[in-house]
């Protein structure tokens, strides 16, 4: 890759800027991802959890509070049999941390079996000791059960992804405060964002090489055409001329943006194929001679082959190659008609005839503007633009009042080249 060649015009700043998108487009969508994640195993495991937490109470209900040997100890106040039922269900039931017998809370209904409750960030329930066939409870105590939330949360396999703590800053179930992991992927994640963000700085420096290598060899051409011209009294100019024309007819007839800079680009460049021919021909006030007529009506060709050499400029070959081209097929160098000649190389024809005939000559004195448009009439030109020409005449006595390269509508066609890069 040639980008890093092209550092100097980029700047550390969009260096930098570029670098940072890539990387946050990399990592935004983990964070995104970790997130949902945290929410879906905040609710789905919430949801297993409390239904844990039921069963167990459930069971010990079930198993131990609604039989009648336990109400029966309860009326007689039989400790012996009751500690010895306590200390079999701490045995067996491993989620009960410790169990009590309390006074009945005021706010424990006799029609419930149990109740759950948090305190300090601990579980306990408050539960009614009944008959076998619950038609009987217990009304002076109750059972307090401690719960031991951490051994429920293991027996379920979720210790590896929730940790309760008072700090935490997730509700789980009954309003527990925990922490939940997502994936552990964030050294991951960070070193493929970064290589990203290097990938980023990579591919704009290749976009920035191309679209300067792309602007450098159009303008340098373009310079190249201009210096040779200035050689010559008569045609210096002629090319940027030729562009101011194309553009304003380009405009008129609704050229889209893209085209038109092109339109504009490849007018600049349409007679390079006339650089090496010598300058006694191009400046010779009489007619020309075979030989030499040869020579001038090879010039699309060479202007074609040249242009071709560069990868980037094979869009403007047709303006070098056809701007000869005529409607009737009386053209050169392949005598094509109508339609087989693109729309926008018609364009060029045009404007580079109406140049042509407004400009001085070693062998004629220029035409006015009129004089011009009228005699185009005539010629095997497309016609709805040449109407548009007409149109255009105030415009193009204005724009080509300085026959130079000084002026306002230049300096508008160079900033427009510049979206060549785009």
């Amino acid at each position: 890759m040639k980008g890093f060649s092209e550092l100097r015009f980029a700047g550390p700043k969009l260096v930098f800027v570029v670098f940072l998108i890539m990387f946050s487009l990399m990592f935004l969508p983990f964070h995104v991802f970790q997130s949902e994640t945290v929410a879906y195993t905040q609710r789905v495991y919430s949801e297993i959890y409390q239904k844990a937490v039921d069963a167990l109470l459930t069971t010990l209900s079930i198993g131990y509070f609604q039989w009648n040997a336990m109400f029966n100890a309860f009326e007689t106040e039989n400790m012996e049999f009751i500690d010895s039922m306590f200390e079999e269900i701490l045995n067996d039931i491993s989620p009960v941390r410790s169990i009590d017998v309390i006074e009945r809370p005021k706010e424990f209904s006799i029609a419930e079996d149990y109740e759950l409750f948090v305190a300090n960030e601990e579980l306990y329930a408050y539960m009614n000791v009944r008959d076998s066939l619950a038609n009987n409870t217990a009304e002076g105590f109750v059972v307090m059960v401690s719960i031991d939330k951490h051994r429920i949360l293991e027996s379920l396999s979720m210790a590896d992804r929730i940790s309760f703590s008072n700090k935490g800053d997730e509700l789980f179930a009954y309003g527990l405060h925990v922490d939940i992991k997502g994936y552990d992927l964030y050294n991951w994640l960070v070193f493929h964002a970064f290589i990203s963000g290097l990938i980023g700085v990579l591919l704009m420096m290749e976009v920035l090489a191309i679209a300067f290598s792309r602007y450098h060899q159009t303008q340098g051409l373009q310079t190249t055409v201009y210096m040779w011209e200035l050689q010559d009294p008569y045609t210096t100019y002629h090319s940027k001329n030729v562009a101011k024309i194309a553009e304003i007819l380009g405009k008129r007839l609704k050229l889209k943006k893209k085209k038109l800079v092109e339109l504009v680009n490849g007018a600049k460049l349409h007679d390079i194929g006339k650089m090496g021919i010598s300058t006694s021909i191009l400046r010779k006030r009489g007619p020309l001679n075979e030989i030499e007529w040869e020579v001038m009506l090879n010039h699309p060709e060479r202007g074609k082959n040249l242009l071709e050499q560069f990868k980037y400029l094979g869009k403007y070959v047709p303006y070098a190659y056809m701007h000869h081209e005529r409607e009737d097929g009386s053209g050169y160098p392949r005598g094509l008609k109508g339609k087989e000649i693109p729309f926008e190389v018609r364009i060029l024809a045009v404007a580079d005839v109406f140049e042509a005939l407004t400009a001085d000559r070693p062998y004629r004195d220029a035409y006015t503007f009129a004089e011009a448009a009228e005699m185009m009439t005539e010629m095997p030109l497309d016609q709805k633009i040449v109407s548009e020409l007409f149109k255009a005449l105030p415009e193009l006595e204005e724009v080509l009042s300085d026959r130079g390269a000084s002026g306002d509508t230049w300096v508008k066609l160079e900033s427009d080249a510049d979206e060549l890069v785009k």
